[in-house]
């Protein structure tokens, strides 16, 4: 049951989005007494966007991560090498089995661009590439691309407690390509853009698995009813609620 707070408005809500994706993922993880085993598709090189890296390292989290991206998996791939928790796959993901053509530009044409993201790649090709972009500085890059649902099975993969998903814009398409009721997870994260009808399609497709869907930041977050652990501690302790603590009074 959801219940009523109060007037709260933080002035600058966009700044607690961090903090708030940290506690949702210490909820799993207190939840299930640190036994995570998360699943990832496009986790891209594995050390920027979702905070799991630190989670494999240091908290014992386990996880198969699927990147189609050639230059990106092969960083991710030299990153868990060493790792017995977390296997990694170099294959796209999408709800009809087939090799898709995977667009990126050339290094040269990211560094035409300082702040552009590094190492993005989709099956939109209009995603990635600026329309004043010669194509010789587009890269095409034939991937397979299976249903995930027959890539756990394959591994025997029955269940989950986390499940984020970010591929370029082929977000539907992946999540159309398994049961995700069936892999039972406390916390999904899907990358998509808000006021889309992907966005839409997505939030149907999560209450469908009895999910509750929420944003936080670039995220559509869907929780499962009571399979979260409330940090309340930290919570309070964020909003500097501690005994002799300073209140923060542009919140």
């Amino acid at each position: 049951m959801i219940r009523d707070l109060g007037p709260f408005t933080p002035r600058r809500a966009h700044k607690l989005d961090t903090a708030i994706l940290a506690m949702l993922l210490n909820g799993v993880h207190d939840r299930h007494k640190g036994r995570v085993f998360v699943l990832h598709i496009g986790c891209g090189t594995g050390e920027a966007g979702l905070p799991f890296l630190q989670r494999f390292r240091d908290d014992g989290w386990s996880g198969l991560l699927v990147e189609p991206h050639p230059a990106s998996f092969a960083r991710l791939e030299e990153l868990h090498s060493a790792s017995d928790r977390v296997a990694v796959l170099n294959l796209g993901v999408s709800d009809v089995p087939a090799n898709l053509p995977l667009y990126s530009l050339t290094p040269q044409a990211e560094a035409r661009s300082r702040r552009g993201p590094r190492g993005r790649a989709s099956l939109i090709r209009d995603r990635i590439v600026p329309s004043d972009t010669p194509d010789d500085l587009v890269v095409a890059t034939e991937v397979p691309f299976l249903r995930l649902d027959a890539v756990l099975r394959e591994l025997g993969v029955a269940s989950t407690q986390i499940v984020a998903i970010n591929a370029g814009g082929h977000e539907v398409q992946v999540m159309q390509s398994f049961d995700l009721a069936a892999l039972g997870p406390s916390l999904v994260l899907v990358h998509t853009t808000p006021g889309t009808s992907g966005e839409d399609n997505c939030i149907a497709q999560l209450a469908a698995a009895n999910m509750v869907p929420f944003r936080v930041a670039d995220w559509l977050v869907g929780v499962a009813p009571d399979r979260l652990s409330i940090p309340l501690e930290e919570l309070l302790t964020f909003f500097r609620k501690g005994l002799g603590a300073a209140q923060d009074d542009e919140e």
